[in-house]
């Protein structure tokens, strides 16, 4: 972003978290030390043994995440609920003594790990940047390029239960703890292994997850499919008093701008993962290069936004829009209501708002237009869903 010039910058920001003009963005994410699109492996401990983390630090925020955060943040009047995920512990609390290819905590490091967390949370409150949440590990099932750090359904429960969850509790911090944070096609087993435990349930708000393994879009899933979206619902009924967040997406191979399947993936998902239980979706990559970088092991992927730093161009891809269907029309703090299809072609969600107005979004794939009824409380009007489209319908409190 500090690359554009400033009325791009303006520009981007406006697209995202402005709610009259933009998308009205008020979820977000971030990494605790480097992931694949920082600009290099790093942690925020790199002093090797240093058990009470006396070398902490969150210098490496300070030049453009944090003074972004602020900016979106006046732009949308509110702090902006921000979840943070670790990608890796500190290379010198590894097995692998590296923070890239998988590898596992050390034991004798657990503790000084969770206060890890805390003096995380802590420094970004202190820059008046506080988090809404933290996810205990990003995609732990995962040895990849990047970083990343294994753990079992057992050891993550245990780490939640003996070192993180009663380190968060004695620091007083307010910020919501989540297990998983990797696809749906494990998350039952996940959320069944951690909530039956009562010791390490207590401190978890809920099950975060990610999108990933579709075969139609991607090429590492097994060809019978990973997708598994009846796996939201059921982490639901496991504890319908717990929470679900899907906590990252993003389209694999390059930036693929003007591919507006990638836009259509996206609506899919996310009107299935509503009708699903889910409360909150966040994206991933907000702003990528035309590269679909940065990335420092070559992991490119597209975003909703890509700019053409030689140019200064930014261009919109076709997930903006979509995901526009959702974050600007069902608003914080709206209930699904019960909306259906008779029509295989037409998928749909629909929400009652705090205002009480109603929208509904109503998507196409197929290849020909969909002629349909809309019918609200024994009231219809006739509508249409033309092909490879989407589409909301508003309805104003108290309209007829």
């Amino acid at each position: 972003l500090l690359e554009m010039s400033p009325r791009n910058q303006k520009l981007v920001l406006d697209a995202y978290f402005d709610e009259a003009t933009g998308l009205g963005f008020k979820v977000g994410r971030l990494h605790i030390g480097s992931c694949d699109f920082s600009r290099g492996n790093w942690s925020c401990a790199e002093e090797p043994a240093d058990e009470e983390l006396k070398s902490f630090s969150i210098e490496r925020y300070d030049k453009s995440i944090l003074p972004m955060i602020r900016r979106a943040q006046e732009i949308v009047g509110s702090q902006l609920l921000l979840m943070a995920s670790p990608w890796s512990p500190p290379r010198w609390m590894k097995d692998t003594g590296e923070m890239l290819k998988g590898g596992k905590l050390l034991p004798q490091y657990r503790k000084a790990w969770a206060k890890h967390y805390v003096k995380f949370a802590k420094a970004f409150e202190a820059a008046g940047v506080p988090l809404w949440s933290m996810t205990v590990q990003n995609e732990p099932h995962a040895s990849t390029p990047w970083e990343n750090c294994l753990y079992t359904h057992d050891e993550e429960r245990d780490f939640v239960r003996d070192f993180l969850g009663p380190a968060l509790r004695e620091s007083s911090l307010d910020v919501k703890l989540l297990v998983w944070d990797h696809n749906r096609d494990d998350m039952f087993v996940r959320a069944k292994t951690v909530y039956s435990d009562p010791e390490a349930e207590q401190f978890v708000w809920g099950v975060a997850y990610h999108w990933y393994g579709d075969p139609r879009y991607e090429m590492w899933p097994a060809r019978e499919g990973q997708v598994l979206y009846d796996n939201v619902r059921r982490v639901h009924e496991l504890r319908p008093d717990k929470h679900i967040v899907m906590s990252e997406a993003c389209q694999e191979f390059g930036p693929r701008l003007g591919d507006w399947k990638v836009g259509e993936r996206y609506g899919e998902a996310i009107i299935r993962d509503l009708n699903n239980w889910l409360e909150a979706w966040i994206d991933w990559n907000l702003i990528l290069d035309a590269s679909g970088g940065p990335n420092h092991v070559n992991n490119f992927v597209s975003a909703p936004i890509i700019v053409d730093l030689a140019r200064d161009k930014v261009l919109f891809h076709t997930n903006f829009y979509y995901m526009g269907h959702f974050s600007r029309f069902i608003k914080p703090g709206a209930r699904r209501i019960l909306a259906s299809s008779n029509r295989d072609a037409l998928e749909v969600t629909a929400f009652a708002n705090p205002d009480g107005s109603l929208a509904a979004v109503v998507m196409n794939q197929g290849d020909f237009d969909v002629n349909f009824w809309l019918e609200v409380a024994g009231e219809v009007t006739k509508a249409e869903a033309p092909k490879h489209s989407i589409s909301t319908f508003l309805l104003s409190a108290g309209a007829s």
